[in-house]
């Protein structure tokens, strides 16, 4: 008999990410780079790659401030990834959806975008 291996629930790996990996996917999910973000916030681009997944680097209070700012988030979002704009669940909607589309293998991906542009195009 086969075990169908069940991938861990996506609201889990939210719960875990600490501020460099949520920093990572709000800068993906808004489409901004490192250095858009430096230039808005007036913290240099070495300074905030220091803060990326795998380092131990946390930013100062006043840098998270000004990071939180920008992005339009709450600094407890971006040091734990809870508590996203509780009154923006569209947007925490899209979050999880982008997720979820970056474990799609290339092909499967590529399927998606092909349902996305024949629903745009009925609509």
């Amino acid at each position: 008999m086969a075990f169908i291996q069940v991938k861990k629930p996506l609201f889990t790996y939210i719960k875990s990410m600490g501020f460099a990996e949520t920093l990572r996917d709000e800068l993906d999910f808004q489409g901004m780079q490192v250095k858009e973000l430096s230039q808005k916030t007036g913290i240099s681009v070495n300074t905030l790659n220091k803060y990326r997944p795998g380092s131990n680097v946390s930013p100062t209070l006043e840098n998270a401030q000004k990071i939180a700012k920008i992005l339009k988030v709450s600094i407890d979002y971006l040091a734990t990834g809870n508590n996203y704009k509780e009154n923006d669940s569209e947007k925490s909607d899209l979050q999880k959806l982008i997720k979820d589309l970056k474990m799609f293998s290339k092909s499967d991906f590529e399927t998606v975008l092909a349902v996305v542009k024949s629903l745009r195009e009925k609509y």
